[in-house]
């Protein structure tokens, strides 16, 4: 039998160091060999809403869960297993092994183009069924604001990787229908039409089962993914109710029927471990039971410690501390684990078990499998959590929060640090020069985390406010480009040369690329010059390019390849990585030098515009986030700066600044606003009208924006997604507009298309 472990993921590159890990493989590989297949069958159940305190096993009196407690002592309990405080932001984190701040698109929604649990199971030869509740395709209704960007841009469950479904929600919203009597259910393309009367519930085990005798004896193995639609609202009677002999009173919604809905949670889990069970597939079946977040703010359970009110859509312990239970009979030894698991966590997990830990090639996850197998040095030191679940219907009361946490301590984004064990409902934040040693180590081994973790913004909740007045006198009636070449791996900083040639770079190949104007052909100028960024070009001798990385430098680089380096620090300290730059005609040099990404090696405490001549450097202004692409008036009174900080809440800014009589800038004026969740502008270029192109946006919004010279929405040019930069050029009568974006999954260009500039002003007088 091969047993394989995801080595990479486990933190501190611990791996089976003891002899005593090792002899439970051994044992492991034996018993699986002689009990059955060499991978096991894998079913995971999660329930919808059930937090730790709903389960007799973790110290519940208030509901009857026998099934769930009779697996805890026939496995292993983990106590310290976490959620995101709701639905979605689980299922997408479950779904793909990645946090939410790599691929959060909106609540109820799953990026369709994520490779998912169901894929990588298929792809490792399981047979595989989910049934239950889907709810990642559509959520937003059709009249609520900004959902006509939203709607059916998900993932249905027939794309997933699936073999066979049988679903709730699979489509929109408002086509959703009943989850529990009377249930809409889409099975397999089509929707049933006998569930009148039933209970959803009872009909996606009935399906489980069928899947699991259909499929017990084949050769391949199964993967069974029930995402359970219990104990969610709305909280209606089930078929152990008493109001469930009245049909009248089937969709009553009461939190009086909350203990009937746990309890019949539990039965559900019990017919699928049953099933196993009968068919003599406990040996041979790993059984993970998990929920999506905590129990509802409405219900509030006793506990053999008190009573505990739900915390669903909370940040604290009732929000995300939910039961993790695993059972392989025979296999894993019974008992209790105080481990960190977090829903990143079961992709890599399940893979292990499946061995084929390396066909995951990304996951934020650590697979639990060793500590399955009675490696308990196998431990993730933190979980980190990041929360939006904006945009979507009804998602506008929630905020933005990210924490990182190990088994005591939990410190967030805002500095506030707690002691979980002691404190579980974060009631007494622990102060700045109140801790400890333990406490000040721990405050910064978390800050590393969350300093290490990107912190995106959620998509826009409405569509870019633009108004394009003078659309069809820049761009005509169908706006087109044309692909001048397509081989780069992230294209930026075109400029043109006097002889009509284009130059351009290559950023992550690190070479500037030239097109030829005479023969249409692109060809290699400069090679090996890590971070070569935005460019500028006056004579036919050389022209000047910013290095981003490697000698974070303005750079003057000869045609014949000698490249001198201008500068590369101000005041003794290293610039952060130099991004665009423009030339004045006096020749002075200003360029920008914002920093994204990794911060570790940054020495320059402020992100600016420089300005360089007779190779004295200056600091123009820094009265920006992060600088990034410039162009100059016709009169060079004033510098157009784009301000695009990524960051959550940053700065998506067109800034215009007046040039003073000493080089510096004032007078910051804002002259456009992308606004939260979008992509701010990267690049820019000004026509003889003083008219500005910016490159910004990022799938449907990507596009090269048209401004006036006081900031008038004049035109917008559709480009490929994530456009980058863009300058002008005129051949003949014509004038082009030149701009490098991404043209496919992975691969950038530099495109052309024809623009007819328009005196605004003129027009307006």
């Amino acid at each position: 039998m091969k047993v394989s472990v995801l080595r990479r993921c486990i933190p501190n590159g611990l791996f089976f160091a003891g002899l005593r890990g090792l002899a439970v493989l051994l044992l492991f590989a034996l018993t699986a060999d002689a009990a059955g297949p060499a991978r096991p069958n894998i079913v995971l159940i999660m329930a919808d809403d059930l937090g730790v305190e709903c389960l007799g096993s973790y110290g519940g009196t208030s509901y009857t869960t026998p099934n769930l407690d009779e697996l805890a002592g026939q496995g292993i309990r983990f106590s310290n297993a976490h959620a995101q405080p709701l639905c979605t932001n689980t299922r997408v984190q479950l779904m793909t092994g990645l946090y939410n701040n790599r691929n959060w698109q909106a609540f109820g929604i799953l990026d369709r183009n994520s490779q998912t649990i169901g894929h990588y199971m298929s792809d490792a030869g399981y047979q595989t069924c989910i049934a239950g509740k889907w709810q990642l395709y559509s959520y937003d209704p059709p009249d609520y604001p900004g959902a006509a960007m939203r709607r059916g841009t998900g993932m249905r469950g027939q794309d997933a990787g699936f073999d066979e479904y049988s679903l709730w929600h699979n489509g929109h919203t408002e086509d959703k229908g009943s989850r529990y009597a009377d249930p809409a259910i889409e099975q397999n393309g089509a929707m049933r039409t006998d569930t009148a009367g039933q209970y959803g519930p009872d009909l996606w085990v009935d399906y489980i089962c069928d899947f699991i005798d259909r499929k017990q004896s084949d050769d391949q193995p199964f993967f069974v993914y029930y995402p359970m639609a219990l104990p969610h609202g709305p909280m209606t009677p089930t078929p152990i109710s008493k109001d469930w002999q009245d049909p009248s009173k089937r969709h009553d919604d009461s939190t009086d029927y909350f203990a009937d809905m746990v309890q019949y949670t539990d039965r559900c889990v019990g017919r699928v471990v049953d099933k196993i069970d009968q068919l003599g597939l406990a040996e041979q079946t790993l059984i993970i039971f998990y929920s999506d977040n905590g129990t509802h703010q409405s219900i509030t359970s006793n506990t053999d410690n008190g009573p505990i009110r739900g915390g669903k859509g909370l940040t604290t312990d009732a929000g995300t501390h939910v039961p993790l239970i695993v059972r392989w009979s025979g296999v894993i030894q019974p008992g209790e684990k105080p481990h960190l698991v977090d829903s990143t966590d079961f992709l890599p997990t399940v893979l292990d078990a499946a061995g084929k830990s390396e066909s995951l090639k990304r996951t934020d996850g650590v697979s639990f499998l060793p500590v399955l197998m009675g490696d308990d040095t196998a431990r993730r030191d933190w979980i980190f959590c990041h929360y939006d679940p904006r945009p979507g219907w009804d998602k506008d009361q929630f905020s933005h929060s990210r924490f990182a946490r190990d088994h005591r301590y939990k410190l967030y984004g805002d500095g506030q640090f707690f002691d979980v064990q002691q404190d579980p409902l974060e009631q007494s934040p622990i102060h700045l020069g109140t801790e400890d040693d333990e406490r000040v180590a721990t405050r910064l081994r978390l800050q590393s985390v969350l300093d290490q973790m990107p912190n995106p913004e959620p998509m826009p909740r409405d569509p870019l406010a633009f108004s394009a007045s003078h659309q069809e006198a820049f761009f005509g009636e169908s706006p087109s480009m044309e692909l001048l070449w397509g081989e780069g791996k992230f294209t930026e900083g075109p400029t043109v040369t006097p002889d009509g040639d284009i130059l351009f770079s290559d950023v992550r190949a690190g070479r500037v690329m030239h097109w030829n104007h005479q023969t249409g052909q692109t060809s290699i100028l400069i090679d090996d010059l890590p971070g070569v960024n935005g460019l500028a070009s006056i004579d036919s001798s050389h022209f000047y390019a910013c290095q981003g990385s490697g000698r974070r430098a303005l750079l003057k680089v000869s045609f014949d390849g000698k490249v001198d380096v201008i500068a590369d620090r101000f005041e003794g300290k290293r610039f952060n990585s130099p991004n665009d730059v423009v030339i004045a005609s006096d020749g002075a040099l200003y360029f920008t030098d914002p920093r994204y990404g990794d911060q570790s090696d940054r020495e320059l405490d402020h992100e600016g515009v420089y300005r360089i001549e007779d190779g004295k450097v200056t600091l123009a202004t820094d009265h920006d986030q992060r600088p990034n692409g410039l162009a100059f008036s016709n009169d060079e009174n004033r510098l157009f700066v784009a301000d695009n900080n990524n960051d959550y809440g940053g700065a998506r800014t067109l800034l215009s600044f007046d040039l003073q009589s000493d080089g510096s800038l004032a007078n910051r004026k804002v002259v456009y606003d992308f606004g939260m969740g979008r992509r701010g502008i990267d690049g820019m270029c000004v026509d003889q009208f003083d008219n500005v192109y910016a490159t910004a946006g990022k799938g449907d919004d990507a596009g090269v924006y048209v401004f006036g010279p006081d900031g008038q929405q004049l035109a917008v040019l559709p480009v490929p997604d994530v456009p980058t930069n863009c300058c002008l050029m005129s051949v003949d009568d014509q004038t082009f507009l030149l701009v490098t974006c991404q043209t496919a999954r992975g691969t950038c260009g530099l495109f052309r298309a024809a623009v007819t500039p328009v005196d605004v002003q003129a027009d307006s007088n």
